[in-house]
């Protein structure tokens, strides 16, 4: 399909997604937020540095596709809902530097949503009134990031939400009508972005399921947003199975340092899900979150992401490593460095991406 000033072509979200093959999140940087920090400083008030061109270039380098930017709106918002231009401008140089390099970038709306809600985040909810009372909030917000963004890559996909919770920030149980709720909320993104038009009316969008969860429960009430452009919507999840292994704090889950023949069959299983659920769906899937925190045990976590990148790869599905710079992190960015070759490595070759 073509853009409105028939000057490019845009590409297919399945087209997109097959080519993004695997892919690396920018986490605990843009999304950072909280009352008492310097707004200016927001970038790097979690302990990562500023976002260098060099580190571009390194994922770039290593056969990644795409960089996921996490971002959080609402400490640049004012009491009308405009968003501070210094910070637009600061995160589409971080749009052009990928694009510069050739790879996919996916900015969010990460914070706006989710269980941060004791440090300001979690204003969009999967609650009716909460709907209600902010859409129009938030249709301005993602009505002021689509302008913002029109002119940039096709390669530039636009993600609604990230993690959406209902008020008791339920991740696995929300009743049928907060998930109802969402469908709403992914629909009045995807209607808000194709109403600024040009690029945007054909721009590949990503939706999320309740929580970006994996469930048979969550899937049966997910649905796909109607959309004005035909084949530009991808479905996206993330998964942090097994939890006692990629994960501390889930101490309810057996813990277990060694990525053993149990966690093999678990992440078989959450696949096994993916299938069921989202198979009936004529969209692309993206893992646009997975990610194993150091225990001192690298080659295990090799063998976590070379499971993970290769049960995915069957399924047409690329994924997108969480990077947070700390303990969940695979490179070095102060240096631009790859900080644990042996975890690169085996996703690269899961993902069939070595050059």
């Amino acid at each position: 399909m073509e853009d409105q000033d028939n000057s490019r072509m845009t590409e297919s979200a399945r087209v997109a997604a097959a080519r993004m093959k695997l892919g690396w999140n920018l986490g605990n940087t843009f999304e950072c937020h909280g009352s008492w920090f310097d707004q200016i400083r927001l970038e790097t008030a979690w302990g990562n540095p500023i976002t260098s061109r060099e580190l571009i270039r390194l994922i770039a380098s290593l056969g990644f596709g795409v960089i996921r930017v996490p971002v959080t709106w609402y400490p640049h918002m004012d009491e009308a809902g405009r968003i501070d231009e210094d910070w637009l401008r600061r995160v589409r140089r971080i749009v052009r530097m990928t694009a510069a390099e050739g790879l996919y970038c996916i900015i969010n709306s990460h914070h706006d949503v989710g269980n941060m809600r004791s440090y300001g985040g979690g204003w969009i909810q999967a609650d009716r009134n909460n709907y209600i009372a902010n859409r129009e909030r938030a249709a301005f917000m993602w009505e002021q990031i689509a302008d913002s963004f029109a002119g940039e890559s096709d390669k530039l996909i636009f993600e609604g939400f990230s993690e959406i919770l209902n008020p008791d920030c339920e991740w696995a149980m929300p009743s049928e009508e907060e998930m109802e709720v969402v469908n709403d909320w992914n629909q009045l993104f995807v209607d808000t972005v194709r109403a600024t038009g040009g690029a945007n009316a054909t721009r590949n969008l990503l939706v999320n399921t309740y929580a970006a969860g994996v469930s048979d429960y969550i899937f049966r009430g997910f649905r796909v947003p109607k959309d004005t452009a035909e084949g530009h919507i991808i479905a996206g999840i993330h998964s942090y199975a097994p939890l006692g292994f990629t994960s501390r704090a889930a101490t309810w889950a057996r813990q277990t340092d060694e990525f053993d023949c149990l966690c093999e069959e678990e992440l078989e299983r959450l696949f096994d899900t993916v299938d069921r659920g989202l198979g009936e769906f004529d969209v692309p899937v993206v893992l646009s979150e997975f990610g194993a925190m150091d225990r001192a045990n690298t080659k295990e976590r090799a063998r976590y992401v070379s499971l993970v990148v290769s049960l995915a790869r069957m399924r047409g599905i690329p994924c997108i490593y969480w990077d947070d710079g700390k303990k969940y992190d695979i490179l070095s960015r102060g240096d631009a460095a790859v900080r644990y070759p042996e975890i690169v490595q085996a996703m690269r070759v899961a993902a069939g991406v070595l050059q």
